[in-house]
């Protein structure tokens, strides 16, 4: 039984997740393939002061709904604005760390391909902010494909 093709791509609406938009529906409709575009709601998990080892705690932390709510929100217009060349999916995940969420989906799912863009962060930037592409490159059993920053 043969599976259509499906590309995972990751998005945090930002101008820079956006340049990975074109060149992944291209390969997508090149392939046949369906395409998951996943947006991961960060839930933020405080560690206790002095005990770095102990377990992240949940108490206390802001309700996330209204920020799911918006983030649905911009997921249905940017599923309109790829157009229906390509079959596309919206997903909103939550989750603690966004690129095992999208791993997981990626695995979860069957996908063939993960898609993202870097935001180009560099020096202090990166090290405070992370990097969600390099974490996939890290922890995907899936393969993934990385857009670089343009010039």
């Amino acid at each position: 039984m043969n599976q259509t093709p499906r590309i995972v791509l990751t998005t945090d609406f930002s101008d820079e997740a956006e340049r990975a938009y074109a060149p992944a529906m291209e390969l997508a409709g090149r392939l046949g393939a369906k395409v998951d575009l996943v947006h991961v709601v960060e839930e933020l998990l405080a560690i206790p002061y002095g005990a770095p080892f102990a377990p992240p705690i949940e108490v206390g932390l802001p309700d996330l709904s209204g920020v799911e709510n918006a983030a649905k929100k911009h997921m249905d217009a940017a599923v309109r604005e790829l157009g229906d060349a390509v079959p596309v999916e919206g997903h909103v995940l939550r989750g603690e760390r966004a690129a095992r969420v999208v791993c997981d989906h990626a695995e979860e799912s069957g996908a063939d391909f993960i898609a993202a863009s870097t935001h180009g962060r560099t020096g202090l930037r990166r090290m405070v902010m992370g990097s969600v592409a390099e974490e996939l490159l890290r922890h995907s059993v899936v393969p993934v494909i990385v857009y670089p920053r343009s010039t």
